[in-house]
This record gives structure tokens, sequence and C-alpha cells, in this order.
């Protein structure tokens, strides 16, 4: 879906504000459900659950510490990486 006669630049800067908005609003809603009761997390149409889980990651800084950078090195993956930021120009004055 495009907005009709706005730049892709000016609509891309447009949704990543909204998107902001709404991470914002989501992050205000998930902090509230967190700490309700059951009988709060009961919608009309949905029921929100809280699970508890434990997630593992790796501190590779710590790895590189302990083992030494070329032991690590054969083992970090690297990819390329495209990034397309956009920036608000200034008023003509």
């Amino acid at each position: 879906m495009t907005i009709e006669n706005i730049h892709p630049s000016d609509e891309l800067a447009a949704i990543r504000e909204e998107i902001k908005q709404l991470e914002a609003r989501e992050s205000y809603l998930r902090d509230y459900l967190l700490k309700a009761s059951d009988a709060e997390r009961d919608g009309k149409q949905y029921r929100a659950f809280v699970t508890s889980s434990t997630r593992e990651s790796i501190d590779k800084a710590s790895i590189v510490a302990a083992l030494g950078k070329d032991v690590v090195e054969p083992f970090i993956k690297r990819s390329a990486v495209n990034t397309l930021k956009v920036a608000r120009k200034q008023e003509a004055a």
C-alpha cells in the first residue's frame, strides 16, 4: 500500500514514526498486563497469558577473554548488512 503524492522517503519516515508510537503503546500494554491479575487479563475477544521460560545467550567478549581471539575467530559468523536511514531535512530559509 502506498500513499499517493508522497515521496517514498517521506512515506518511510512517516511509517517509522507510526511504528514508534505503536511500539510505545505495545510496551505500555505489555507492562500493564504483566502486572495485572488473571481476571484483569481476560478481555472480550482475547485473554493474555503469562508464561515463564529460560533463555540462554553467549557473551562473546567473555569467551574471547577466556579463550583468546585466535580460538574464537573461526566460529564468528559475519554477514553484510545494508541500513537505510531517513533524516528530516532542514526547512528552507
